[in-house]
């Protein structure tokens, strides 16, 4: 009758066991790509007066936050004309911030057509 009794709790406490253990363990997300010529660096930045400065998208570009630069795109800009709020120069790569985007409002200068205004005066491009 012993064995009988260890079955049975075995049967019952089974399922409850194996819910509290996953079968694959967890993974954790991959981190982000850091680019050493942009992270812990401070750019050479110059801020513009709102329709100061205008750039203009032929295509979509890839957009990033302050905190993705160079790493992977956290969203998209559609194609169109954009006012520039500032533009930071890295030395290795210039990147424009964008007014009125969102917070994903970080492109690259390869992104940009063209420039209109005090930045296309300045040749920031």
């Amino acid at each position: 009758m012993k064995s009988k009794w260890y079955f049975v709790v075995l049967a019952l406490l089974l399922p409850v066991l194996a819910a509290c253990y996953p079968a694959t363990p967890s993974v954790s997300p991959a981190t982000p790509t850091i680019d050493p010529d942009i992270y812990n660096h401070v750019p050479d930045t110059t801020v513009y007066n709102p329709g100061e400065c205008m750039a203009v998208l032929n295509a979509p570009a890839p957009a990033y936050t302050s905190n993705t630069l160079g790493g992977q795109p956290s969203g998209e800009i559609p194609a169109g004309q954009y006012e520039v709020g500032v533009a930071a120069d890295y030395g290795s790569s210039l990147w424009y911030g964008l007014n009125n985007v969102g917070a994903t409002n970080w492109i690259n200068s390869t992104s940009v057509s063209s420039l209109a205004g005090a930045c296309a005066d300045a040749g920031t491009q």
